[in-house]
């Protein structure tokens, strides 16, 4: 079995994992909803779902710290945004989950800064108050839009793309 592996902030970023015994592993951005940390912790959910064989090892980067402040200062909070962008960047697959009672401003954003980079999966319910907004988006950026937040679901689309050569752009395997 792969052991994947996972990085939480504030860590000092990981330049040295490129390979794991000499396998691209998929790195695996795990954005959405957090909500200061009171939302459900669907990010522990994914990675616990995601403890299952794969074909290419994941690197998950979930950016829900476990202890969070919202008061914690300018360079806490600058910390944790270069932390993100980092790994956003660095990213093969950034699944964004958006959870419909939240109003999820950054990743929002988020979604708007990696639009054209097509490495994007986005969950989103109908009745998210934005819903439209990001419908429009992914639909303009060809980017994959289910109306779902089912953690065994989004489980199942990353497993899709992380059993497939990960060297190429996933939507090259029709996903």
């Amino acid at each position: 079995m792969r052991k994947n592996r996972v990085f939480l902030p504030p860590n000092d970023i990981d330049n040295s994992i490129y390979t794991v015994n000499g396998v691209v592993p998929l790195n695996l951005f795990l954005g959405g909803t957090i909500d200061n940390g009171v939302s459900e912790d669907w990010q522990q959910q994914l990675v616990d779902a995601l403890n299952v064989d794969t074909v290419h090892p994941i690197m998950i980067y979930n950016p829900r710290r476990e202890q969070w402040n919202p008061n914690g200062g300018e360079e806490g909070l600058e910390k944790q945004i270069k932390w993100e962008l980092y790994h956003l960047e660095r990213a093969n697959l950034i699944v964004m989950n958006i959870l419909p009672n939240s109003k999820s401003p950054i990743s929002l954003m988020e979604i708007g800064l990696f639009a054209r980079k097509n490495k994007l999966l986005v969950f989103c319910q109908k009745d998210f108050y934005r819903y439209k907004n990001i419908e429009v988006v992914c639909q303009q950026y060809n980017i994959p839009l289910f109306n779902t937040n089912d953690i065994s679901i989004i489980r199942d689309k990353i497993l899709e793309i992380a059993n497939k050569d990960i060297s190429h752009n996933f939507r090259e395997h029709g996903i």
